[in-house]
């Protein structure tokens, strides 16, 4: 696998899939040490719940470079293509104004926090790493979002059989 696949398509899928399987493993160390051991392991839950939160944001990014989020194409679908790559441009171009300013205010209030000095309860981490995914999310979001309107714009690819 080159570099260039590796960071452009199978980064996020690789981080979304260790993550998924590290909250599985924490969430069943969790059933188990609390109903076979009758020990509570509190941090699980709290490290869980955060991964979660990254997950979800590192999520919206793999989605836009798939391009399988979720939208309504019913009217769209029937304008002719001329107009349809028109309002894909205006979407990636609204969609990344909410994205850039995600990274605005989620800097702001990672900032804010780092000076308040305000940890998690249970794990005692620096509550702004864990805001710190918002801007992350949102410039991870942008990158992925200039791709989107190179790939409305890229010419098809002709398959020619026998190729």
């Amino acid at each position: 696998m080159k570099w260039k696949e590796l960071i452009d398509i199978k980064m996020e899928e690789w981080l979304l899939i260790i993550s998924t399987l590290f909250i599985v493993a924490l969430v069943f160390l969790q059933v188990l040490s609390r109903y076979v051991f009758n020990i509570s392991v509190g941090w699980s839950a709290e490290l869980a719940r955060y991964l979660l939160i990254w997950i979800t944001w590192i999520s919206m990014s793999y989605t836009i470079r798939k391009n399988d989020h979720i939208k309504i194409t019913l009217l769209v679908d029937r304008l002719p293509m001329n107009v349809q790559k028109v309002v894909q441009v205006i979407v990636v171009l609204l969609w990344s104004v909410f994205a850039f300013v995600m990274a605005i205010v989620g800097t702001q209030v990672v900032q804010t926090l780092k000076l308040m000095g305000q940890k998690t309860s249970t794990l005692g981490l620096p509550m702004w790493v864990v805001y710190l995914i918002i801007p992350i999310g949102g410039v991870l979001m942008l990158i992925r979002l200039v791709q989107r309107l190179y790939f409305i714009f890229k010419p098809e690819k002709i398959v020619v059989s026998g190729d």
